[in-house]
């Protein structure tokens, strides 16, 4: 019996010091998960203090360039350089080059009447070739066309084509919608297809103001598969891609990075970094131009998709 007492008290003594030794234990708390260390911003040969970095302005389909762009010289990333660019679009970035509040724009070549503004301003642009772009048309997924000649896409905005059976289609009205004054889609028009002189008056139900809006005016249209549009590729294709509309080929070329860049495609406009010819030499805003037209811009429009010039 006396062995008997000893081993309860034994193993009495061994439940209390293990329940000691629980007692004494922390529970361990989740931990979070580790956040990835940021992309480290690569080093170019030009880099430039905020406070240094003259006033930028551009176009809707370039601000994906123009910002990375920024992020790279400044040495900070692509989402904290959005706070040091504007975009306030072709025909206003424009203007304000003109009247002094910007100091260099990411667009398309500007039209005659941007130019002439900015002569009555006193300024002259100049221009650097930064990027190849395509000019494409677009139309809804349910037509049937699949590509148009030079001349038809022509006779279709000139008001000559206006049934798509015409150009091997359905018996069906052509809805052709146009961009507004200014823009550098309306400009592209003017460049490649038909002269300013030429070009049929449009309805304002079928004149868009935004660049998506064309777009989704030709996804979205409810009275057949009719309608026509135009913008620029790697607007459509990376930054408002709507899978309701399809791109057509012109004279038989399809548009894409290939053939925009090799010029096979017959509708490729120069995207610019356009500043005053009163830029002193070695300034910042020449100094900006030049980087995006060597071979470090070109690497970085590359990265994002974009075509550079060659």
């Amino acid at each position: 019996m006396k062995g008997l007492k000893i081993a309860v008290s034994i193993m009495l003594a061994l439940i209390l010091a293990l329940s000691l030794a629980a007692c004494g234990e922390k529970k361990s708390e989740p931990q979070p998960d580790p956040q990835p260390a940021p992309e480290p911003v690569p080093e170019t040969s030009l880099h430039i203090e905020p406070e240094d970095l003259p006033i930028i302005d551009g176009a809707t389909a370039m601000l994906p360039y123009y910002q990375a762009m920024t992020g790279r010289l400044l040495g900070i990333s692509d989402e904290e350089a959005a706070g040091y660019v504007l975009c306030s679009k072709t025909d206003q970035a424009y203007y304000s080059l003109s009247n002094g509040d910007v100091d260099i724009v990411f667009c398309a070549l500007p039209s005659d009447e941007q130019v002439q503004y900015a002569k009555d301003c006193g300024v002259k642009f100049e221009t650097v070739d930064v990027l190849s772009s395509g000019f494409v048309f677009f139309v809804n997924k349910d037509n049937p066309v699949t590509g148009l000649t030079s001349q038809q896409v022509h006779d279709i905005y000139a008001g000559k084509i206006t049934n798509w059976k015409e150009v091997g289609g359905n018996d069906e009205e052509i809805i052709a919608y146009q961009r507004s004054e200014g823009s550098g889609s309306q400009t592209g028009l003017y460049l490649h297809v038909i002269g300013q002189d030429e070009v049929m008056d449009a309805p304002t139900e079928k004149k868009i103001g935004a660049m998506e809006g064309i777009i989704d005016a030709v996804a979205n249209f409810k009275s057949g598969s009719g309608a026509i549009g135009y913008s620029y590729y790697y607007y459509v294709v990376n930054m408002h891609y709507d899978e309701d509309i399809r791109m057509i080929a012109i004279d038989g070329v399809i548009p894409d990075p290939d053939t925009i860049g090799s010029g096979e495609y017959p509708y490729v406009s120069r995207t610019c970094a356009v500043f005053s010819s009163e830029q002193p030499e070695g300034s910042l805003v020449r100094q900006i131009a030049q980087w995006c037209a060597g071979p470090e811009g070109k690497a970085l429009a590359e990265e994002l998709g974009y075509v550079p010039c060659k």
